[in-house]
């Protein structure tokens, strides 16, 4: 799975960080997750948001629990970077995954270990 996404970008902002993160749609899970219909699988927009945090806090970890997760849209392989912007408080991540148009993907919550 460390193949399918990759960050491109990191900008702080006043309350946490900005990343830019491409998919490669030729990755071979998008040929059951769906043939002819790519959707990026959620467990991986949990593991691109997880990076993310791991890049701005400076060390690894995993999300002990994820309090909250709302999926608004499909996250298609369309060529175009996504957004993920995170803020963290303690070990509590909160974060976001954007379209290239800024079109709210999906917005989770958890605790990281």
């Amino acid at each position: 799975m460390n193949t399918i996404f990759s960050i491109k970008s990191m900008q702080t902002t006043e309350s946490g960080a900005q990343f830019s993160v491409e998919i490669d749609g030729s990755h071979r899970v998008f040929d059951g997750h769906f043939p002819n219909n790519p959707v990026l699988p959620g467990v991986v927009s949990l593991l691109m948001v997880r990076r993310c945090a791991e890049k701005m806090l400076g060390y690894e970890s995993y999300f002990g629990s994820v309090k909250e997760i709302k999926y608004l849209q499909p996250i298609i392989p369309n060529g175009r970077p996504l957004t993920v912007n995170l803020t963290c408080a303690d070990k509590t991540v909160s974060g976001e995954i954007a379209s290239a148009d800024g079109e709210l993907l999906m917005k989770m919550k958890g605790t990281l270990n």
